[in-house]
C-alpha cells in the first residue's frame, strides 16, 4: 500500500490483530484499492498511514461499500478529507457503520432547530461540530431510532432543543445515554444531594459530561461536597455551579487550599458566595498573573486574598493577556487613576460633589473604569472606553494631550506588539510562574497536580 507515518510495524501489527480474521483478509484484498480511493480525495500517504494504523477496519471492505460511502457523507457535511480522517482516527468504531445517513437525519434537524445558525443548515452545523470535535462522529454510528429515543427522553425530562444542542456541543456523548442510564444517575444525585428534577435537568444541560461518570465516581463527588459544605449547601452550590459534579474532587479541594495559602481567611465563605470559582485550576500562571496585576496596578490597595474574594470571576475566568495586560495598557496610558472599585458609587459621589442629583446622569461626568470593564468588555467596547478617557484627559489638561495619540492604537495592537517587549510584562509572567511553584510547594501532597490528571478546569471544558 506504500504508506508511511504509521509509527512502527509492531503498532500496525497490534492494530490489525484486534480485527477478526475475515477483516484481516479483507485488508489484504481491499486495502490497496481503499488507499488509492482516499489518496484520490486528497489524503497524503503520511495521513493514510496514521489512519490505517488507527482504523484498519476502514480498509477491510471495498471502497464503494464502506470508505467511499462514509467519506462522501462526511464531506457532504462540509468536512475535508483530512478532517474526516481525524474523525475515524478518534472513533475507529465509526468505520463499522454501513451509512451515516440515518443518524444525520436526526442530528441535522436537531441542530437546525436548537442553534442560532445564522442561515446555516443543520448539515452545515453538524459538520462544524465534527470539525471542532472529531470524536462526535461516534454519534453517527448510532441508528436513527436509538438517537431519536434518547432525544425524546431528554425533551421529556424538561430540556429544550436549544439546551440539548448547547449540552451536545459541550459533551457530545449526551445523546448516547439511554433513559435507563440517566434515570439511575438522576436517582443517585437526588439521593446524595436531595436534589429535585429541576436541578437534575439543570445539571444535564450545563455539565452533560457528568452523565457519563460511573456511579461510584459520581457518588464520591457528591458525598465529598456534602462532607465539606453540608447537604443543603452542597445542593445549592451545585445548582449555581453544576460543573462541580463533572470535575475531579481534588480540583475544588485544591482551590480551597490555594486560597488559604493566598491569605483568604475563610475559603469556604468564598466558595459559598461564588461556587463556580471552585471549578478552576488555581495553580495556573495566568490566574496568578492576574492576581499580581490587580495588586500592583489598582489605585487602591488590594491583596491577593481580597482580589480572590472581590474579583475572583475575573481572575479565574479570563486570561492574563486580557486582564493583566489591559491593566498594564491603562498604566502605560496614564489612565490607572480612573479605575474605581465601585463605578455606580463613584458616579453618585461625583454628582453629589457637584451639587447634582446622585441618581441622574449629568453632563461632563468623568470617565470611570471598573475591574469588570477591564475583564469583560469586548475589544471594541474597551477601545471606545479608553478613547473616551483619553479625550477627557486632553480636555482637562493640555499637558496630557500627547496621550491622545495613543488612542489611535487599539489594545489588540498593543497586546500583539509592544506588550511582549515591556519589562513589566516579562517580570509579571516570570513572577507568576514562580508563584505557581511556591504555591504548589505549600499544598498537601495529595492536592498537588499530577501529569495528565484529566478533568481539571471548567474553563477548558
Amino acid at each position: 500500500m506504500q504508506l508511511d507515518g504509521y509509527g512502527s510495524a509492531d503498532e500496525l501489527s497490534a492494530s490489525m490483530g484486534k480485527l477478526p480474521g475475515i477483516r484481516q483478509q479483507g485488508i489484504l484484498q481491499h486495502g490497496p484499492q481503499v488507499a488509492a480511493h482516499l489518496r484520490g480525495l486528497g489524503i497524503e500517504s503520511s495521513e493514510l498511514g496514521s489512519l490505517f494504523c488507527r482504523c484498519p477496519c476502514l480498509f477491510s471492505r471495498p471502497a464503494e461499500e464502506r470508505a467511499g460511502v462514509l467519506y462522501s457523507q462526511l464531506m457532504g457535511l462540509g468536512l475535508s478529507a483530512g478532517q474526516a480522517a481525524r474523525c475515524f482516527e478518534q472513533q475507529p468504531g465509526a468505520a463499522g457503520s454501513i451509512s451515516f445517513e440515518p443518524a444525520i437525519s436526526v442530528l441535522a434537524p436537531l441542530l437546525a432547530a436548537g442553534s442560532k445558525g445564522a442561515g446555516r443548515t443543520g448539515e452545515q452545523l453538524l459538520g462544524n461540530l465534527l470539525k471542532g470535535r472529531p470524536g462526535a462522529v461516534g454519534l453517527l454510528h448510532y441508528g436513527a431510532a436509538a438517537l431519536q429515543h434518547n432525544l425524546n427522553n431528554l425533551l421529556q425530562l424538561g430540556l429544550s432543543k436549544q439546551q440539548v444542542v448547547t449540552a451536545l456541543l459541550q459533551s457530545w456523548p449526551l445523546l448516547i445515554y439511554t433513559p435507563e442510564n440517566l434515570a439511575r444517575t438522576e436517582a443517585l444525585v437526588q439521593d446524595e444531594l436531595g436534589a429535585n428534577r429541576q436541578l437534575w435537568v439543570k445539571v444535564l444541560g450545563s455539565a452533560a459530561r457528568m452523565a457519563g461518570c460511573s456511579k461510584a465516581t459520581l457518588r464520591q463527588r457528591a458525598q465529598a461536597l456534602v462532607a465539606a459544605f453540608g447537604k443543603e449547601e452542597a445542593c445549592r452550590m451545585v445548582d449555581v455551579a453544576p460543573q462541580l459534579l463533572a470535575i475531579n474532587t481534588v480540583v475544588w479541594q485544591r482551590a480551597l487550599a490555594a486560597w488559604q495559602q493566598c491569605g483568604v481567611a475563610d475559603p469556604r465563605a468564598v466558595a459559598h458566595s461564588n461556587p463556580i470559582l471552585l471549578g478552576y485550576d488555581w495553580l495556573n500562571p495566568s490566574r496568578l498573573a492576574n492576581l499580581r496585576a490587580l495588586h500592583q496596578w489598582l489605585p487602591w490597595e488590594v491583596s491577593a486574598a481580597q482580589a480572590i474574594g472581590c474579583y475572583g470571576v475575573y481572575v479565574a475566568g479570563y486570561a492574563a493577556d486580557r486582564v493583566a495586560a489591559r491593566l498594564l495598557y491603562l498604566e502605560q496610558l496614564g489612565l490607572l487613576p480612573l479605575l474605581v472599585a465601585n463605578k455606580p458609587a463613584a458616579k453618585r459621589e461625583w454628582r453629589l460633589q457637584q451639587g447634582l442629583s446622585g441618581s441622574k446622569k449629568a453632563a461632563g461626568e468623568p470617565v470611570f473604569i471598573s475591574v469588570g470593564n477591564v475583564a469583560t468588555l469586548t475589544a471594541a467596547q474597551f477601545d471606545s472606553l479608553v478613547d473616551s478617557a483619553l479625550s477627557q484627559q486632553e480636555q482637562d489638561d493640555d499637558v496630557l494631550g500627547s496621550s491622545s495619540s495613543n488612542s489611535s492604537h487599539s489594545f489588540e495592537a498593543f497586546r500583539k506588539g509592544r506588550l511582549l517587549q515591556l519589562p513589566a510584562w516579562k517580570q509579571l509572567l516570570a513572577q507568576a510562574e514562580a508563584d505557581v511553584v511556591e504555591l504548589e510547594r505549600k499544598l498537601p501532597p495529595e492536592l498537588r497536580r499530577v501529569p495528565a490528571e484529566g478533568e481539571g478546569d471548567i474553563a477548558a471544558g
